[in-house]
């Protein structure tokens, strides 16, 4: 397979949990840098979940994000009342919805679209597993690079290649 167009589809949460089970921060920069090393990128998406209103953290995080050229995809996140289970009391959390449809809507779309030839998908949810198939179908490239921890199975398998982002910490993580 000739491979001239490749585009990068980043799972935000979990790459974040990832590394925060790890003990470490991203360097987006580094990571970038190893993902392009040689390869004819032509876009990066990046899927996140975001508060409402935006905090300024999250603002600066994603500004960092757009230097990169990484287009920032993301939905607002809900509000969830859940039931503590030893003192029943109730409290809200914010949940991440939609996040993993919108990658997945994008990965199929420029599949069929013919934008790339190669996907570099960033996460390891089972989740993306019906998208992956059907792209792969339409003769796409599916690269994925995933914490050992956090990757399914049978992703892994569907998959045409899998890199553990565990034997890169010491080359991505912020000084």
């Amino acid at each position: 397979m000739n491979i001239n167009k490749i585009m990068i589809f980043i799972d935000g949460s979990n790459l974040f949990k990832g590394s925060k089970r790890k003990g470490f921060q991203f360097s987006y920069e580094k990571l970038i840098n190893i993902l392009k090393a040689d390869r004819n990128i032509v876009r990066m998406y990046y899927y996140s979940g975001r508060k409402v209103p935006t905090s300024s953290n999250q603002k600066r995080y994603f500004k960092m994000l757009k230097k990169l050229g990484i287009e920032v995809i993301t939905t607002p996140l809900k509000k969830r009342e859940i039931e503590c289970g030893k003192c029943k009391h109730k409290e809200w959390i914010d949940i991440e919805k939609g996040v993993d449809a919108s990658l997945s809507t994008d990965l199929l779309w420029y599949a069929l679209q013919n934008a790339y030839d190669k996907a570099i998908l960033l996460s390891g949810d089972a989740d993306f597993l019906p998208a992956v198939k059907r792209v792969r179908l339409l003769g796409k490239n599916v690269e994925l690079w995933a914490f050992k921890s956090s990757l399914a199975p049978e992703l892994k398998t569907e998959a045409d290649s899998c890199i553990i982002i565990d034997d890169y910490i010491d080359k991505i993580k912020k000084e």
